[in-house]
């Protein structure tokens, strides 16, 4: 274990949920200031994101912490439950935006631009920087990449508050702020409900969305050994590990551990599952594939 590289994404963590958090404040502030519709909404979707970090941030702390006896997967489970709150309160926040939205369509209120447009580069800067920390390691951590993909939606997103700005400096267009703060929010259903979907597929123990059960039993019956498949099941211990068991038919005289070793080994390496069972079962004769999965 590399305790360095730990280390420094503990660090990124903390810095980005840190800075997104200052920026929440400055926006909301400005917001008001400013009666910027825009900038409320932006920071609306940045709060939502900002949890997101934190819950990132919390599956990767309870990879190493320890559990007491009677939790034989830790704490690992509640990286699932903190995403479906999360995405529960995001729909609440959408409810609230778009109501807002529709009122304030035909009013032309006056709007500090100017100042919606500064704030509004500050969350570009802000939010790509976030981004960039988490750049190198999306690829090995579910969790990273969500955080990765959520800070780069963000930046964005404030592009969109910037082109807003723009327009009512240039057309006066006032009608443009509520425009806007339908598109984030119509933006934040959209990535919300991906988020629901998912975490209450995961709740429910349903097979992750990255592993095809199909190319799995195939994976398997490729192998000169195996004879039948039954009894599949692969679940969720958190957002970032998932558990397989399955009973296998071999032959008799391939009965033995090492089979077992290598056929673990081929799961893991394929599939990403960390945590597999494999219960072998001798067979005397070919037969066809049998799965009850």
């Amino acid at each position: 274990m590399d305790h360095s590289h730990d280390h420094s994404i503990n660090k990124k963590f903390i810095i980005g949920i840190f800075l997104n958090s200052i920026f929440i404040i400055t926006e909301i502030f400005y917001g008001l200031q400013s009666q910027s519709l825009a900038l409320i909404a932006d920071a609306a979707h940045n709060a939502g994101d900002v949890f997101g970090l934190l819950i990132a941030w919390f599956g990767y702390w309870l990879t190493y912490k320890k559990a007491p006896q009677k939790f034989t997967y830790g704490y690992k489970n509640a990286t699932i439950i903190a995403a479906f709150i999360n995405a529960i309160l995001l729909f609440l926040a959408v409810g609230g935006i778009i109501w807002e939205a529709i009122q304030r369509l035909g009013i032309d209120q006056p709007i500090a631009s100017t100042t919606v447009i500064i704030v509004a580069f500050i969350g570009v800067i802000i939010n790509g920087m976030t981004a960039f920390f988490f750049f190198h390691d999306r690829h090995t951590d579910i969790n990273i990449q969500g955080a990765f993909l959520h800070m780069l939606l963000d930046a964005l997103v404030s592009l969109g508050v910037i082109f807003a700005g723009l327009f009512i400096l240039w057309k006066s267009w006032f009608w443009i702020d509520p425009i806007i703060s339908l598109v984030i929010a119509a933006i934040i259903l959209i990535s919300s409900w991906g988020l629901f979907k998912e975490s209450l597929n995961l709740m429910l123990l349903a097979v992750p969305t990255s592993i095809d059960m199909e190319k799995l039993k195939l994976n398997l019956m490729e192998n000169a050994e195996v004879i039948a498949i039954h009894d599949l099941h692969i679940w969720p211990i958190s957002t970032r590990e998932t558990a397989l068991s399955v009973h296998i038919n071999v032959d008799f005289d391939h009965y033995h551990d090492s089979l077992t070793e290598k056929l673990s080994e081929i799961i893991k390496r394929n599939h990403d599952i960390s945590h597999v069972t494999i219960q072998l079962e001798s067979s005397k004769r070919k037969s066809n594939c049998e799965t009850n999965c």
